[in-house]
């Protein structure tokens, strides 16, 4: 018998509806659905994936590695679309970057910045020599 609903299709979604229950561990069965929105919030919080437009040429090639440090350099400012900041959708973004692996300076802004006001964008060295040499940590967004 049970072979047969294996063979059937019924199985594996049985299977995924038990995991999909279970990953919820001791949630109340009608918050659920808040868990799921709460996982997609870190996944928001992890990934910038997008497409970036500028209305002046820019050029950008760089990677962010866990947060820790960066190699590459980059400089845009224009308008994004994707999954960035923590937010979704269509928004105003700005980054300026320049990654050496040991030291890091970046300066992001997403949404609501004001590039002649510093203090609305996120600052931040990284890297060993950053960290030893201007320890202050970015804010909330991202890894600190």
């Amino acid at each position: 018998m049970g072979k047969r609903l294996w063979r059937k299709g019924t199985g594996p979604g049985i299977v995924l509806a038990v995991g999909l229950v279970l990953v919820a561990g001791c949630s109340h069965p009608a918050s659920i659905g808040d868990y799921f929105l709460h996982r997609g919030d870190d996944l928001a919080d992890v990934a910038d994936l997008g497409v970036t437009s500028t209305s002046e040429p820019y050029f950008s090639v760089y990677a962010c590695l866990l947060g820790l440090s960066s190699i590459g350099a980059g400089h845009v400012d224009g308008d994004f679309f994707g999954v960035g900041g923590g937010q979704v959708g269509y928004m105003r973004h700005y980054h300026k970057v320049c990654g050496l692996l040991l030291w890091t300076y970046e300066e992001l802004g997403w949404k609501d910045f004001d590039i002649t006001k510093p203090e609305t964008l996120y600052r931040w060295h990284n890297g060993p020599m950053g960290y030893i040499n201007d320890f202050a940590r970015k804010p909330a967004y991202g890894f600190s």
